[in-house]
């Protein structure tokens, strides 16, 4: 329960300010109107919620809940995440941090339409979730595995994302279309990404891309879709064409990418859930009932 020295409230638009001072003092970076515009109010998926703690003297602490579409073989299936928390130094053992993402997950069970909540999380923010009743999934890998190089014509241009697919299979995975992978790429999270396809092939394809590095660049693969031939023509392409060694890409359990042999591992992301449904049949408390990518486990979410 919430200390009586304090309240738990959803937030009024000039909380905003102060929201934003502590997520700035929390993150270590800045977070700014824009960035709130448009992760918490500009998503084709709805408002997010945003919950704060306060006494007397001013902001304790807060947290998101964003809206979150998923679907599996038998439908959608309702979420929201929890996001952008962050307490002040007069919050320390006080329960701000606990009080914030119960509300939330409050808000969520009681909602018309109960789901899964989930959140991305550090270490430490892990085990504040499993204390407030979360299943912390096994971690989902991110590997390093070379690429080889092949020259090819390819077509670069936000628009490539009208070609989405979604991709197949019973597990959970996020259902994206154009318009929300157009929100979820927008340059204010933070992120500069680039969309891709071969400007030649014979069926729908894409990749969300980024490249990092000096002398050995690697192409972080944020999502791929479609034609899976296509969508190795065109690393290799965007390889020749960066002089990128290596692909970066979430792989293995939980994701819908195998880990080969030559695979190198290089971090990983830890996905805490709440699942309120009823069914049995609907666990979503293990890594193999879904299919993420780093649209999904990126630090942008």
């Amino acid at each position: 329960m919430p200390s009586p020295d304090f309240q738990v409230r959803l937030a009024t638009p000039a909380d905003v300010p102060a929201v934003l001072a502590a997520l700035s003092d929390g993150y270590g970076r800045s977070f700014t109107p824009d960035w709130f515009q448009w992760k918490h109010r500009e998503s084709p998926w709805g408002r997010s919620r945003c919950w704060v703690a306060d006494d007397a003297e001013g902001l304790l602490g807060a947290v998101f809940g964003l809206p979150w579409r998923l679907a599996d073989d038998r439908g959608p299936v309702a979420c929201s995440r929890l996001v952008d928390g962050a307490t002040t130094v007069r919050s320390q053992r006080r329960g701000v941090f606990r009080a914030v993402v119960q509300a939330e997950l409050g808000a969520a069970a009681s909602a018309q339409r109960v789901g899964l909540v989930i959140a991305t999380a550090t270490p430490e923010a892990r085990a504040a979730h499993v204390k407030n009743g979360a299943a912390a999934l096994e971690p989902v890998r991110s590997y390093y595995q070379p690429v080889r190089w092949s020259p090819a014509r390819v077509h670069t241009d936000p628009e490539v994302v009208q070609s989405w697919q979604a991709p197949p299979g019973p597990r959970l995975a996020t259902a994206w279309d154009p318009a929300a992978l157009a929100w979820r790429l927008d340059a204010r999270g933070g992120v500069q990404y680039q969309v891709s396809q071969l400007a030649q092939a014979d069926a729908p394809h894409g990749v969300v891309h980024r490249t990092v590095g000096g002398v050995a660049r690697t192409i972080v693969v944020t999502a791929a879709w479609g034609d899976p031939p296509a969508v190795r023509r065109l690393l290799r392409a965007l390889a020749w064409q960066s002089k990128a060694v290596a692909v970066l890409a979430p792989a293995g359990a939980g994701t819908g990418r195998p880990a080969t042999r030559m695979a190198l591992p290089r971090g990983e992301s830890l996905l805490c859930v709440w699942d309120h449904r009823t069914d049995p049949r609907s666990a979503a408390t293990t890594r193999e009932a879904w299919q993420l990518d780093g649209l999904d486990v990126e630090g942008v979410m």
